[in-house]
């Protein structure tokens, strides 16, 4: 029995002997983006030229601020080691495993709804009013975004589509220096709000639309996929072409097409000789739409001509 516990300690003592350093690895670690040390993440004693060759290995990645990894004490003995030293000389004792988490410095939802808000001001208009015209929603912003702590920023930029109306989209870049190291996009969107004409009275099929009829309202207008009468003089004097009911939108397939001009109206008449454009008045001597050609009588000469109804008042001679 003696001589057992004799052989069990010189066992023992050479055991302890042939181990040069103790890595005891740590449970959890923080560290910077990038390549992870093992000296980041365990406590390492022993020889010092020892500890300090292995305290420099490398045993994992972090691609950017914030993100997570495991490493492993048997990844670490029996892959990263036995290239920088015999695994024998090296004891294992403190956890299994350690997760380590990026440093990282965080932004927050409300930062970045302030930030997109910034951009979507830069490209409206300067004619509409924020929180009248106008107000934005993001029913689904990114949160907690992690930049690096040292150098990082965040820029948020929109389309080159945006419309300012609508469902947009924005783009959120993360950069670390000038470095873009990561990237989300999430949609937002602008309410629009704009006086919409809406029946007053009740009227049938072939009436004529008179101001009394409707009145502007302020409305949302922002899904409004039909093309809804904005201006009163765009309705007033055009024809139903249907029953129209009090309370209803009053759009624009619901009218007569208004013509650009009407028999007896004085118009602009143009015409073009060569590089120069010449300009002279004339009576429009039907009603037409745009595009339609009709005879307008020149005032200055008296004569009937052809010409071509471009716009609203505005007739060009066929040349």
């Amino acid at each position: 029995m003696i001589r057992f516990f004799i052989l069990f300690a010189v066992f023992g003592a050479k055991m302890v002997l042939s181990a040069q350093a103790t890595v005891a690895l740590k449970a959890q670690a923080l560290v910077e983006p990038g390549v992870i040390r093992l000296g980041e993440i365990a406590e390492i004693k022993g020889e010092e030229a020892l500890v300090k060759k292995i305290s420099v290995l490398e045993v994992g990645k972090l691609g950017g601020p914030g993100r997570k990894t495991r490493v492993t004490e048997g990844a670490i003995k029996n892959f990263f080691i036995k290239s920088v030293a015999n695994s024998q000389d090296i004891d294992f004792n403190g956890a299994k495993f350690c997760d380590v988490v990026a440093r990282s410095g965080l932004v927050s939802s409300d930062s970045l709804k302030n930030l997109l808000l910034k951009e979507v001001r830069s490209r409206m208009s300067a004619n509409l009013k924020e929180g009248k015209d106008w107000n934005f929603e993001v029913p689904k912003v990114p949160n907690n975004i992690a930049t690096p702590e040292r150098g990082g920023k965040i820029v948020v930029s929109l389309s080159p589509q945006f419309s300012g109306i609508g469902q947009e989209m924005a783009t959120v870049q993360v950069f670390n220096d000038k470095k873009v190291i990561a990237k989300y996009t999430f949609p937002f969107v602008v309410h629009r709000f704009e006086y919409m004409a809406e029946m007053r009275n009740g009227i049938r099929k072939g009436e004529t639309i008179a101001a009394q009829d409707f009145e502007m309202v302020w409305q949302e207008t922002t899904f409004q996929k039909r093309k809804v009468i904005k201006r009163a003089e765009e309705a007033i004097g055009r024809t139903a072409i249907r029953t129209l009911r009090a309370g209803e939108a009053l759009v624009d397939n619901a009218l007569s097409t208004p013509y650009a001009v009407k028999a007896g109206d004085a118009v602009r008449l143009f015409a073009k000789f060569g590089e120069a454009v010449v300009q002279t008045n004339a009576i429009a001597q039907k009603n037409a739409f745009k595009g339609q050609t009709i005879s307008v009588r020149n005032i200055d000469t008296g004569k009937d001509i052809m010409a071509t109804v471009s716009g609203s008042g505005e007739v060009w001679i066929n040349n």
